[in-house]
């Protein structure tokens, strides 16, 4: 092994380390009664909404985009068990759209347009953003609340403070974007995990 290749996987083994060892202390941090509590009611927000005939929204920019992609995917799929589909579409999916509403109108209305076109009454905006500032995502909660829709803001230690922008606020006590995401991840999945068994029991 070369030196150069020496320091690649010496980098690779301290990076891991450090990120069990932030999990560990992070675990016990999403653990905490407090917050498994809000996590516990957001989710109670998605299951009663697609319950109803309502739809998910899901917004996010970068990796959180890719997130919402995912999320959106599991609730039209399935994540654990077969179930019938159901309507949940990531407002960060399309590449022409995006483009589009970002050359025409500007980059904070990319998901405003989204949830103008696609929101309804009782259904449930699903936002992310690590630091709850992002523009598109504060323009496009605002949006969904003015038409009724449930929302719900997914962020990290930075947006503590940012509790009027969404009727759920979920902090992850972190200010390490990958481990935020993490957890933002564990908590859709959660909630998809109990829809599938909520709507498999209905039939």
């Amino acid at each position: 092994m070369t030196t150069h290749e020496r320091s690649g996987a010496d980098l690779v083994a301290t990076r891991l380390e450090a990120g069990i060892e932030a999990w560990g202390r992070l675990a016990e941090q999403v653990a905490a009664p407090d917050l498994r509590d809000r996590a516990h009611t957001a989710g109670v927000a998605v299951l009663a909404a697609l319950g109803s005939g309502g739809a998910l929204l899901v917004a996010g920019n970068g990796g959180s985009a890719a997130i919402s992609s995912h999320i959106a995917a599991e609730f039209l799929g399935k994540c654990v068990v077969d179930r019938h589909p159901l309507p949940a579409i990531s407002l960060a999916e399309s590449h022409s759209s995006l483009t589009a509403i970002g050359n025409d109108y500007g980059f904070d209305q990319v998901f405003v347009r989204g949830v103008q076109a696609f929101g309804r009454p009782g259904d449930v905006l699903l936002a992310m953003s690590t630091s709850g500032t992002s523009p598109n995502i504060v323009a496009a909660l605002a949006e969904a609340r003015s038409r009724g829709l449930v929302t719900i803001l997914m962020t990290g230690e930075k947006g503590a403070g940012l509790v009027d922008l969404a009727d759920h606020l979920l902090v992850v006590p972190s200010r390490e974007t990958p481990r935020i995401q993490e957890v933002h991840l564990l908590w859709a999945h959660a909630w998809c995990e109990a829809v599938d068994h909520a709507m498999q029991e209905q039939g």
